[in-house]
C-alpha cells in the first residue's frame, strides 16, 4: 500500500515465540566452551574478560543452538559481569538461520534482554530467564516476540525500495 506521500506502508503482525532450553557449558578439556581473553592482574579483576559458546539444548538432549559472545568483569567494586552474545539457532532445530541477540548481566539466576533477531526472528524483543538449577544445570527460559519478515528473491538491481515482504 503506498500512502499519498509515496512511502510504503503495511501492517505487521507480532509474533510470539517461547522455548525453554538448557545451557551446557564446559570450563576445562577438550570440550570447553569458553576461554579467558584477557586478564588484566592476573586474577578476576576489573576488566577480565571471557568468550563463550556455549551449547543449548532442547527437553530431548538435543543442541539446538549456540550462544556466542563475551563476558566482561565490568566493576571494580563488586564481581559483575556483562553479557553479549548471539544465540545462533541449528538447522535442525526449526528455527535455523536465525539468531537472537542477547545482553545483560551475567549471574546464577537472572534475566538477559533480548533486544533483535534474525532470520524467521526477525527484530526480535523480550527477555531470557536465567534459572539455576540444584543439579549445576542452568534452564533458559527464552520469551521474545518478533516480526516474521521474508527478503524478496526478485532482482532489485540497486533498488532497495520494498525489499522485504511479509
Amino acid at each position: 500500500m503506498t500512502s499519498h506521500d509515496g512511502s510504503f506502508t503495511r501492517e505487521l503482525n507480532l509474533r510470539e515465540f517461547y522455548w525453554e532450553l538448557t545451557l551446557v557449558s564446559y570450563y576445562t578439556g577438550s570440550r570447553r566452551t569458553q576461554e579467558d581473553l584477557l586478564r588484566p592482574n592476573g586474577s578476576a579483576k576489573f576488566g577480565n574478560t571471557v568468550v563463550n559458546d556455549w551449547i543449548l539444548i532442547n527437553g530431548d538432549g538435543n543442541t539446538v543452538a549456540y550462544a556466542k559472545g563475551l563476558h566482561i568483569q565490568a566493576s571494580k567494586m563488586v564481581e559483575s559481569w556483562h553479557c553479549s552474545f548471539d544465540i545462533v539457532f541449528t538447522d535442525n532445530s526449526g528455527w535455523g538461520g536465525s539468531t537472537l541477540q542477547v545482553m545483560g548481566p551475567n549471574v546464577e539466576s537472572g534475566q538477559w534482554s533480548i533486544v533483535g533477531g534474525t532470520g524467521k526472528l526477525t527484530m526480535a524483543r523480550g527477555v531470557i530467564y536465567k534459572c539455576w538449577r540444584d543439579d549445576h544445570s542452568t534452564t533458559l527460559q527464552i520469551h521474545a516476540f518478533y516480526f516474521p519478515m521474508n527478503r524478496k528473491n526478485a532482482q532489485h538491481q540497486g533498488e532497495e525500495k520494498n525489499v522485504w515482504s511479509w
